[in-house]
C-alpha cells in the first residue's frame, strides 16, 4: 500500500511540475544555437524599446490640433521615429499626415513610412511587402468635441506591449533591410501607423492612399501588435495559404518552428470589426490586418494577449493580460515575461528569413490567386446577396407558417349564408356555411320540377 501511495504522490508532483512549467512564457534563448542568425542578439531590440518609451510615454491619438507646438504626443512620437530612422540608417522616415472623422469629430494624424527598394532587375513589376505596427497609445484622456463624453479616459501607461515592442522590432528590421537591400526581390514599406488605437485609421489611410496598381502589387501585409506575451502566434487565414505554409515552413526548417505557432482556434466577434461590410473578425485580426484581409495576403504576428476584447485582467485564453490597461508598462512587461526581448528577436528573424528566402514571392502570388476564389465573400455585393437571401428565407418561412397555423387553428365561427332552395335541395349544391330554406318540401319528380302544388285542390283534375 505504501508503495502504491508513493507512486501516486510522485505522479501528482510530476504533473504539477509539468503544469507549472507550461504556464510560464516560452524560453527563446535556445534559438541562439543557430549560427546563421540575421540578428545576433536581442540587445538591439531592448535598446530600441527603452529609447522609444523613454522619449514617448504619451503618444495619445485623437487630439483636436496637430502641431509640434501644442505638445501633441502622437505627433511628437512620429517625429521621433522619423529622426530615429535617420540616425540608424541615414534615411529619414517620411511623415504622411491625414485627417479622419471619428464619430462626431475630425482628427488629424500621421503615418511614418520607411521604404526600402529592391534592385529594379530583381523586381521589375514593383511588388512590395508591407510591415506595419501602430505607434500611438491612449495615455491621456480624450474628450469628445461637444464635451458630452470621452473616447477613452487614459491608461497613464506608456504602452510597452501595446504597441512599443512592435515599434522596436520594426526599427531594428529597418536597419537590417537598408543594409541588405541589394539582396531583396521585393520592395518593403515599413509603416508606423497613426490612430491605431481607435479604428486602425493609419492602416486604412495608407492602403487606400496607394494607387489601384500599387494595391494590386502588395504581396503581403504583416502586422505586428501586442508582442511580449507568453505565446507567439502567426495568423494567416482560416484556411491554409501558400504564403502561410511558406513562412511556417521556413521557421521549421531553420529551427524556429517550436517558438511560433498558428492560433489553435478561430474566435470571431461579429460586433467588433467589419471586413468590407461583412462581420468576419477572428480575434487574430483585431488589429490593422483587418484593413487588408480579403484584399491581399495578411500575416498577423501577435501574442496570446492580443486575443482580448472587452477583457482587462485576462486574455481570451485566461492568461494574465496587461495590454491596453494601466499595467501596460515596461516594468510590468519585464516582470511578466523576462524573455520578451528574445521573443522580439524571433519575430524579426522569422519574418526576415521568409522574405529573404527564395520562393517567397511565388508563394505570395499563389496565395493571391486563391484569394480571388473567395474574395467576393468579403465584398459589399456579397453582403447584399446574403441580406437578400436571408430576407427571402424569412418571408417564405413566414408564409408557410401562416398557412400551417391557419389550417391548424381555423376559426370555428364560420359565417353563414342563408339561401332559398326554390326547386328543392336536389337542385342545389351546398357549400360550407350555407343554410337553405326549402320552400318546396313536397315529393320531387324528375319531370315536374315544381313538385306538388300546396294550393292545388284537385278540381281541375275532376273536370
Amino acid at each position: 500500500m505504501k508503495a502504491v501511495l508513493s507512486v501516486l504522490i510522485s505522479v501528482v508532483l510530476l504533473s504539477c511540475t509539468l503544469m507549472l512549467s507550461g504556464c510560464g512564457a516560452s524560453d527563446y534563448t535556445s534559438a541562439y544555437n543557430n549560427a546563421n542568425m540575421y540578428y545576433k542578439s536581442s540587445d538591439a531590440f531592448e535598446e530600441e524599446l527603452n529609447a522609444f518609451l523613454a522619449a514617448n510615454a504619451d503618444r495619445t491619438c485623437l487630439v483636436p490640433e496637430n502641431s509640434p507646438e501644442d505638445g501633441n504626443g502622437e505627433y511628437r512620437a512620429a517625429e521621433w521615429i522619423a529622426r530615429r530612422l535617420e540616425e540608424k540608417t541615414g534615411v529619414r522616415g517620411e511623415i504622411e499626415p491625414f485627417e479622419r472623422d471619428v464619430y462626431m469629430d475630425t482628427f488629424k494624424s500621421q503615418n511614418v513610412v520607411y521604404s526600402v527598394k529592391s534592385p529594379a532587375e530583381n523586381n521589375p513589376e514593383g511588388k512590395r511587402v508591407v510591415i506595419g505596427a501602430h505607434y500611438d497609445n491612449m495615455y491621456t484622456r480624450c474628450e469628445t468635441a461637444n464635451g458630452a463624453g470621452y473616447y477613452f479616459t487614459g491608461t497613464r501607461a506608456e504602452g510597452a506591449m501595446d504597441n512599443g515592442a512592435a515599434v522596436a522590432v520594426m526599427l531594428v528590421m529597418c536597419e537590417y533591410f537598408r543594409k541588405n537591400a541589394a539582396a531583396l526581390e521585393t520592395d518593403i514599406d515599413f509603416v508606423f501607423y497613426g490612430m491605431g488605437c481607435i479604428d486602425y485609421g493609419g492602416a486604412d489611410e495608407y492602403f487606400y492612399g496607394l494607387s489601384s496598381e500599387e494595391r494590386q502589387n502588395v504581396l503581403m501585409a504583416a502586422t505586428l501588435t501586442k508582442l511580449g506575451g507568453d505565446k507567439l502566434w502567426f495568423y494567416f487565414d482560416e484556411q491554409p495559404t501558400e504564403h502561410g505554409d511558406f513562412i511556417m515552413g521556413v521557421a521549421q526548417k531553420d529551427g524556429y518552428g517550436e517558438y511560433i505557432s498558428e492560433p489553435p482556434v478561430a474566435q470571431a466577434d461579429p460586433d467588433a470589426i467589419y471586413t468590407d461590410q461583412l462581420p468576419y473578425t477572428p480575434y487574430s485580426l483585431m488589429n490593422e490586418s483587418s484593413v487588408y484581409f480579403g484584399k491581399t495576403n495578411v500575416c498577423s504576428v501577435t501574442t496570446g494577449s492580443d486575443f482580448t476584447f472587452l477583457l482587462y485582467d485576462q486574455d481570451g485564453y485566461g492568461r494574465e493580460n496587461i495590454s491596453g490597461t494601466t499595467s501596460d508598462t515596461l516594468a510590468a512587461l519585464k516582470s511578466a515575461n523576462p524573455g520578451y526581448a528574445d521573443q522580439l528577436l524571433i519575430t524579426a528573424e522569422v519574418l526576415t528569413r521568409s522574405i529573404m528566402c527564395g520562393g517567397f514571392t511565388q508563394a505570395c502570388e499563389t496565395s493571391l490567386e486563391n484569394i480571388g476564389s473567395y474574395r467576393w465573400m468579403t465584398s459589399r455585393l456579397a453582403a447584399y446577396i446574403t441580406g437578400g437571401a436571408l430576407a427571402a428565407g424569412v418571408l417564405i418561412f413566414t408564409i408557410l407558417m401562416t398557412k400551417h397555423l391557419r389550417k391548424k387553428y381555423a376559426d370555428t365561427d364560420v359565417k353563414r349564408n342563408i339561401k332559398v332552395a326554390v326547386f328543392g335541395m336536389d337542385y342545389e349544391k351546398p357549400e360550407d356555411g350555407d343554410i337553405y330554406v326549402d320552400i318546396n318540401p313536397g315529393k320531387h319528380v324528375p319531370d315536374d320540377p315544381f313538385g306538388d302544388d300546396p294550393f292545388d285542390t284537385g278540381e281541375d283534375k275532376k273536370q
